[in-house]
């Protein structure tokens, strides 16, 4: 039986748009029809909420659509002949009455070949607010190239102030509001950092705001949590203000050793005693080893359990080089999402390598046996269409609807325990241990 569920990996339009709204108090324009709108805007409201209410009458206007974020100029057949202007003229004449810090205009793939100058049609319209259009976001390239473009651009107009580094202080690259857990993982980071004395200053695309990304030239240290989505905007920052970066050789801080390892690599950076922070992921060590131990002692597991992984590479490697050396578990598929960084794909392919199982990387994940996949609702979704009796754990978005209240992360200490929680008990309720 052939299914039609299989992911489409979002691609540069999608990224840049996510770029964009991961800064606070910034508007982003779409330049296209409504259908490119309405995904993008309701993700982007639930994972980063701006008002307490989801009320649709509140958003009546008709470049909003009843949504909160992302007015578009909902263009249809005679625009793509006589042009854009008129429309995103009275959608920027609304949007400039609101108390935005940042206005961004980007084209759809269709809208980018009518034509119109856009920064003409800004320049003429917004008084007193930074703004830029991106005429093409890099629509055939992958999410990674798309968000760091539009980032890159967003802090170039926002006038940086002058480099003026503070010791012992960092910014965080990499994390985007299309990421699970975002939030959680840039509050544990900066809980961790800070027992180390290390102040966050801005990550930006996860939250902060326009203000707080101005002083990003501040910080002594970019940290690259994840190359996919910071490299370029790392080489960008030190190319031009001085800023150098280090890039996690361990990966994302998910599992203890990697945790550990973020930890130590960043303290060596800065100068500063790591003491603190390791006894915080020592102790989340001891706690999980009760439970591991027990549970170990009666079934044998997690050793030699299968597992199935679908993520960027930089997460790949880390929750792959984690599961096989602390739990024993074996990997039956792991597929890596398109991206333009190949370091951590190589490092992933030579630990594979190492481990006699480097056919995990060719082997089709929704067609290879596993006990746990650690993916997307969409992709553990399909795995359970084509029969496979497995456990699914969410690690990335599209969600299976699930509505997280209470703060979760895959990063750190708790991020560890909650991870292992997530695996012991889908090995204990999993059906194909039954």
């Amino acid at each position: 039986m052939n299914f039609c569920s299989e992911n489409i990996a979002p691609d540069g339009f999608t990224g840049a748009l996510f770029a964009l709204e991961g800064i606070k108090d910034a508007c982003t324009i779409l330049n296209g029809p409504t259908g490119c709108k309405f995904y993008h805007s309701a993700i982007s409201d639930s994972q980063f909420f701006r008002s307490a209410s989801s009320d649709p009458l509140e958003h009546t206007e008709v470049f909003y659509f009843s949504q909160s974020r992302i007015p578009s100029t909902y263009l249809d057949g005679e625009d793509y002949l006589f042009g854009s202007a008129e429309k995103l003229r009275t959608v920027l004449q609304a949007v400039a009455q609101k108390s935005y810090r940042l206005i961004a205009v980007v084209n759809s793939p269709g809208a980018a070949l009518i034509g119109d100058d856009l920064e003409q049609v800004l320049n003429q319209e917004i008084k007193g607010v930074p703004y830029f259009s991106l005429e093409t976001a890099g629509f055939s390239l992958d999410f990674g190239t798309g968000y760091q473009k539009a980032m890159m651009k967003a802090l170039d107009v926002l006038a940086l102030s002058p480099p003026k580094k503070r010791p012992g202080t960092v910014n965080l690259l990499g994390l985007c509001i299309y990421q699970k857990y975002y939030d959680q993982h840039y509050q544990t980071l900066k809980q961790l950092l800070g027992l180390c004395d290390i102040q966050v200053i801005a990550a930006p695309g996860a939250g902060d705001s326009v203000e707080t990304l101005t002083r990003m030239t501040e910080a002594a240290l970019n940290v690259l949590v994840y190359p996919e989505y910071g490299r370029a905007l790392a080489e960008n920052l030190k190319h031009q203000y001085g800023l150098p970066f280090l890039c996690l050789e361990a990966g994302p801080p998910m599992g203890f050793d990697a945790s550990a390892a973020f930890i130590h690599q960043v303290c060596a950076a800065l100068g500063k005693d790591p003491v603190k922070a390791m006894e915080v992921i020592e102790q989340a060590r001891a706690r999980a080893y009760r439970y591991l131990s027990r549970f170990s002692s009666l079934l044998g597991l997690p050793k030699g359990t299968l597992f199935s992984l679908k993520a960027e590479a930089s997460t790949a490697y880390t929750l792959t080089h984690w599961l096989c050396t602390y739990l024993g578990m074996i990997p039956a598929a792991v597929c890596l999402l398109p991206g333009p960084d190949p370091w951590f794909a190589q490092k992933l392919n030579a630990f594979l390598q190492a481990i006699h199982y480097p056919e995990a990387l060719e082997n089709p994940i929704g067609e290879t046996p596993t006990h746990l996949i650690l993916a997307d609702g969409n992709t553990i979704a399909e795995l359970k269409l084509r029969g496979q009796k497995c456990c699914g754990i969410e690690i990335a978005l599209p969600s299976l609807g699930y509505i997280d209240v209470s703060p979760k992360s895959l990063f750190g200490s708790q991020g560890a325990l909650f991870l292992l929680e997530q695996i012991l008990n889908g090995i204990f309720s999993s059906p194909s241990f039954c």
